[in-house]
């Protein structure tokens, strides 16, 4: 009896202490799914409206901005872009979680659905492609696997490679988590070719979040910022407010709507 109970002891309290340790947990594949959750949920703001701007600097120093507002009710999200002095330039509409993709440019009246590699272009000639702004589930598309540690100025973080289950342009993804918080802060792209050519920063700060009864800040994912490196360009997408009692109505994600 007594060895029964020593060997119940060791069976529950052997994987507590190699957590404790830093060890690999049995199920390694869970743990790099969790790691992955993370940036899926800090990406994610909801249903509602989200305000921000669109900025474009390009190595010359020259830049561009765009005032934006993002509507989503769940599936499907509605970019607005409006240019200071030229009004509403652009729309991006995507549905689906990204399934499908609608990018309707309002100075010329045209309207362009982008499939399989064309989701893949860059948004206005800046970092961010379409693919990028789709809202679709990092989960839901790619592979993870935690591979190490990486230390960046004295600050430790999970190394998790992402290898997508359908390849178009991204080869893989590098997504580093921070070991002490657990939040993501950054995303390496490969292309096909596995050369790395862009990253995307994840810098934190208060977000304003409204809903019917209350206002707070809440400390979020407010500022991304991509880095192309083949251009030079970094294109930073900055979120301030975020009204969550904005219900949008379902024809504004009509495709037929976009030219209106």
């Amino acid at each position: 009896m007594r060895n029964i109970l020593i060997y119940l002891f060791l069976v529950l309290t052997l994987p507590c202490v190699l957590n404790a340790q830093g060890a690999a947990s049995p199920d390694s594949v869970l743990s790099a799914q969790e790691l992955l959750a993370r940036l899926d949920r800090e990406l994610d703001y909801g249903k509602g409206l989200v305000k921000g701007s669109y900025i474009l600097i390009r190595r010359n120093g020259q830049s561009e901005t765009w005032k934006i507002n993002r509507f989503f009710n769940g599936e499907d999200a509605l970019y607005l872009f409006d240019r200071k002095g030229r009004g509403l330039e652009s729309k991006l509409l995507t549905k689906d979680e990204g399934e499908n993709i609608y990018f309707f440019n309002v100075l010329s009246a045209k309207l362009f659905k982008k499939t399989d590699d064309e989701k893949y272009e860059a948004l206005m000639g800046t970092g961010f492609f379409y693919i990028d702004l789709s809202g679709y589930s990092y989960q839901a598309n790619y592979n993870p696997l935690v591979n190490g540690e990486l230390e960046i100025g004295g600050e430790f973080f999970y190394r998790v490679s992402l290898k997508p289950i359908l390849p178009y342009f991204y080869k893989k993804l590098v997504l580093l988590i921070g070991k002490k918080d657990l939040k993501p802060y950054r995303i390496d792209f490969h292309d096909k070719d596995g050369i790395l050519f862009k990253t995307l920063n994840l810098k934190y700060g208060p977000v304003k979040i409204k809903d019917s009864s209350k206002v707070e800040e809440l400390e979020r994912a407010s500022r991304w910022e991509m880095l192309d490196l083949n251009t030079g360009s970094i294109t930073v997408w900055e979120i301030q407010e975020v009204d969550k009692s904005v219900a949008p109505d379902q024809s504004l994600f009509a495709v037929d709507n976009l030219s209106r």
